[in-house]
């Protein structure tokens, strides 16, 4: 307390036996001045001293506390005269000194140029002792540079004299991470005037004059949606509704369409399984059409501009589809009518697989005498209007697109897509602490995807999500504190401290395993997988016994339901055995393709959370969640991610579940009996048969192992961002404003300069662009830096 009271005092020298002190008051900071950081040499003068520009401390830093000061005065320790020279032991003279209570306080010596009246500096030693080894310049440099950040908030400091000259100051970021694009803080030079506020650098959006290489218009259509992809799977949508019409039509007047000849043909082939084949295709195309939509929508909707507040997008906009055995409408709360009523229109039209199942069956006609094929009257005039307003949905999807606007370069299926579009964002700062949190939301704001420009710079131009007339994103330490480089606390620069901040807090979430490893989804947890797999197996078991024992599938059973068919060509007994086993397999297609679409999502974390990283190609731009069916098998195998070739694999196998099972049984006489059972036909059955185990022993490859588990979910836009918010990826030259999609994938596939490696990723604890410590992906290793922290237990 006696040397920190002593800051506010000047000791003077005079030419008297006895010492005084004049106490005086000042608003000058003593980190922000030279005094407190070195000493002056002995040949100093007086007239050097005044030209030493000082600092003051912003009104915001100054302390008001009068009682304190008062204290502070009256605890000031009374100082004793002691004689003015000492003799050494060896006969030269020592320096006198001045007694403050058992303390002495060394004076500076005189040197022959110096007059009397020289202030004596108060020794560094008695408010913090120097840390050896360490250069305190980039400290000081920091403080001044606070100092000063602090007059665009509470205006300008007190003139000073015009000889001063303003300190030259930068932000203290390493090179490795400055975006050359990003402009440096300017210092203001103090003024005689109050100076306007500099909230005028601000984001505004722009719109290019003319379509550029460097800027082309926001218009880019995924493959699946363009016209041409759309165009052809209406033609097809025509095709299978003219031969619906005549289908419908033609057994009318014709006494049934072809005579039955047995099961197990061609013929038999053609009637019950054809049909739910070529339905299942159209159900496929329009699964990749719903990834498209989901995957694009954010985009499309912060691109739009429309209504206010659009920011909760990014939080609770899926970017793949989740759940496929209910319609998903949770688009109407984000403005977008059209993709709730077209997902309504695509489930629906997942029932036309069971119903193509039934569309025909057999009837004895006694003109012709004989059993001939006929059509379900009732069952292909609904199939006619199902596939009407599946042309309708589609037809307004071409036109909702062939317009192209959707605010995109490329298409953004992989993370570093979605990386290079926030690069230059201003709302990243608003995901603080959110890598930890669960589920991630945010307070609702109006942002937008499209070109920008900043307010002070009229000519650049950028591509990004950002928040209109809002300042600029910036890079920078926690204000008036500095994070050293070893692993100290914060230390406030003022009062030469350690301090107590909520980061501590943050910092141990981050180092904790129990959140690092806590989500994964509901249904791939490990209870949940060891349920589906002992369900799995009971089915499978019961399946096996029902079908073997006594040969009731192949000799027949007894249909519990009427069987003959009506003039309509309808049979209850054909119709449940043919409806009923189709739509449970449906049932067991789409309960796969969230196990599948999560797996292809959750690749490219499980790459980067390897001990060794991954290289870009194998975790940034991996596209999973946007490959054709076989192709993200291939390119898996490819890419050695065998579970995830796997998965994909029974994802699109299993569609051969609802095509068999629907064709497998009907109503057949049997004439040793004189009855009408139904019976199965064995090629098809035991088609099923295999396809069935492989489907169930597939279940024992869902484990997702501990790579795969993440702090929280990656399904929505603002999930995936909180994983690099913050990260020194972001003011790398590899995201500054790629061309196209093949200049980004070109600048993370090349090394970079001084560099004799391509760098490798990594999912972990990395040192942000803050300072702090952050969970999430950087850069495995970087020149000069230790590697990031990978596997935390």
């Amino acid at each position: 307390m006696t040397a920190m009271n002593l800051g506010d005092s000047n000791l003077k020298y005079v030419n008297t036996s006895r010492p005084q002190l004049v106490h005086t008051d000042s608003k000058q900071s003593i980190t922000a001045s030279d005094d407190y950081y070195s000493l002056t040499s002995e040949g100093s003068s007086n007239d050097d001293r005044t030209t030493v520009p000082r600092y003051e401390t912003p009104p915001m830093h100054m302390q008001h506390d009068n009682k304190d000061a008062a204290q502070s005065e009256a605890t000031i320790p009374t100082i004793k005269p002691v004689r003015q020279k000492e003799m050494s032991g060896n006969g030269n003279e020592k320096p006198a000194g001045t007694a403050v209570e058992g303390h002495t306080i060394k004076r500076k010596p005189i040197s022959s140029s110096s007059s009397e009246g020289t202030i004596i500096r108060r020794p560094i030693s008695e408010v913090s002792p120097p840390t050896p080894g360490v250069d305190d310049t980039p400290y000081i440099q920091f403080a001044i540079d606070q100092l000063t950040r602090d007059e665009e908030v509470v205006g300008p400091r007190r003139q000073s004299n015009g000889s001063e000259p303003p300190y030259p100051v930068e932000r203290i970021i390493p090179n490795q991470y400055r975006d050359p694009r990003i402009r440096k803080p300017t210092i203001q030079r103090p003024m005689d005037h109050p100076q306007s506020s500099t909230t005028d650098d601000i984001l505004l959006h722009a719109e290019p004059t003319s379509e550029t290489f460097i800027h082309p218009k926001l218009r880019f259509v995924p493959r699946p949606l363009r016209t041409s992809s759309l165009g052809i799977l209406i033609c097809c949508c025509l095709l299978m509704v003219a031969a619906l019409a005549f289908c419908g039509a033609y057994p009318l007047r014709r006494n049934g369409l072809y005579d039955y000849d047995g099961t197990g043909t061609s013929r038999y082939f053609v009637f019950q399984y054809l049909p739910q084949l070529l339905a299942s295709i159209i159900v496929i195309w329009l699964l990749i059409i719903q990834s498209a939509l989901h995957r694009i929508y954010p985009f499309v909707a912060l691109a739009s501009g429309h209504g206010t507040k659009n920011s909760g997008v990014l939080y609770d906009a899926n970017l793949f589809p989740n759940n496929y055995l209910i319609p998903n409408l949770s688009h109407l709360q984000h403005g977008g009518p059209w993709l709730a009523v077209w997902s309504l229109t695509f489930w629906i039209a997942l029932f036309t697989v069971p119903l193509q199942s039934c569309l025909f069956q057999t009837r004895y006609y006694a003109v012709n005498g004989a059993w001939r094929w006929t059509t379900v009257q009732p069952i292909a005039w609904l199939l006619f209007a199902l596939y009407i307003l599946l042309i309708l949905g589609l037809c307004a999807l071409l036109l909702r697109f062939a317009r192209g606007e959707t605010g995109l370069k490329w298409d953004p299926t992989s993370l570093a897509d979605i990386m290079a579009i926030f690069h230059c964002s201003n709302i990243l700062n608003d995901f603080e602490r959110s890598e930890i949190e669960t589920p991630v939301d945010r307070p609702l704001k109006d942002i937008r995807l499209g070109y920008w420009r900043n307010s002070r710079q009229e000519g650049e131009t950028f591509y990004c999500v950002g928040d209109e007339k809002a300042p600029p994103h910036r890079y920078s330490l926690e204000r008036g504190k500095m994070r050293p480089a070893n692993d100290q606390p914060f230390l406030d620069l003022e009062a030469q401290r350690p301090t107590k901040s909520t980061y501590d807090t943050f910092r141990g979430n981050v180092h904790n395993p129990s959140l690092r490893y806590r989500w994964v989804p509901w249904f791939l947890r490990d209870t949940f997988v060891v349920a589906w797999i002992v369900i799995a197996f009971v089915l499978l078991i019961a399946f096996l016994v029902v079908s073997f024992v006594n040969d009731a599938v192949q000799t027949g059973f007894l249909p519990q339901l009427p069987s003959p068919t009506t003039r309509d060509g309808f049979s209850p007994a054909d119709f449940l055995y043919s409806f009923m086993p189709s739509l449970l397999g449906m049932i067991l297609f789409l309960a796969w393709q969230p196990i599948d679409s999560y797996f292809r999502s959750l690749q490219p974390f499980a790459s980067l959370s390897g001990p060794r990283g991954s290289p870009a190609e194998q975790s940034l731009l991996i596209d999973y969640t946007a490959c054709l069916p076989f192709e993200v098998t291939f390119r898996a195998l490819v890419n050695r991610h065998y579970k995830v070739a796997w998965i994909s694999f029974i994802g699109i196998m299993s569609i051969t579940l609802p095509v068999l099972t629907g064709g497998i049984f009907t109503a057949q006489f049997m004439p040793s009996t004189q009855e009408v059972l139904t019976a199965a036909s064995m090629p098809g059955y035991h088609a099923l048969l295999v396809f069935v185990i492989i489907y169930v022993l597939s279940f024992l490859a869902i484990f997702p192992t501990r790579k795969r588990y993440l702090p929280h979910d990656i399904s929505t836009l603002g999930e995936l961002v909180s994983f690099f918010y913050q990260s020194p990826l972001l003011a790398e030259a590899a995201f500054k404003e790629p061309i196209s999609k093949t200049d980004l994938v070109t600048r993370l596939l090349s090394t970079p300069p001084d560099e004799k490696m391509s760098p490798r990723y990594a999912f972990g604890v990395y040192l942000g662009l803050d300072g702090k410590e952050h969970l999430g992906i950087d850069r495995l290793e970087r020149p000069g830096y230790g590697e990031m922290l990978v596997d935390i237990r």
